[in-house]
């Protein structure tokens, strides 16, 4: 005959094992619902600059002239590359920090999923806005 505790383990595994998959298939529904896919306009910027949604600031501390040089120096320093929407102020955080490198400070089209509780865009496409 077993001991108490073993039958207390063995309770308790069957009925972890009977929830896990709930609480897993729960989770992922959750996921499904804070995704959604987009098509952003906006100017790849730097973290840095994102925060005031202007390179001013940070072209005079770091000696840049325009928005290009100051996004690629601000990002090479610490900064990451976002996406920022000038009308509505929004920022997004972007999962690939290789390919908007060479947008930076440009106005560009960015299609992906977006993913609400991490802020973050999965760029699918980024090309010029014209």
């Amino acid at each position: 005959m077993p001991r108490l505790s073993e039958a207390v383990a063995v309770a308790t595994m069957t009925l972890l094992g009977a929830t896990l998959p709930a609480v897993t298939t729960s989770r992922r529904l959750q996921g499904a619902d804070s995704q959604r896919t987009l098509n952003l306009v906006g100017e790849i910027m730097d973290s840095r600059c994102a925060i005031d949604g202007l390179h001013d600031k940070m072209m005079r501390e770091n000696g840049t002239k325009n928005a290009k040089d100051c996004t690629l120096q601000c990002a090479k320093t610490g900064g990451s590359f976002v996406l920022i929407d000038p009308e509505t102020k929004s920022v997004y955080q972007l999962d690939d920090q290789q390919k908007p490198a060479r947008f930076a400070g440009q106005r560009v089209r960015i299609s992906g999923t977006y993913d609400e509780p991490s802020k973050t865009m999965y760029i699918e496409s980024i090309e010029p806005a014209e």
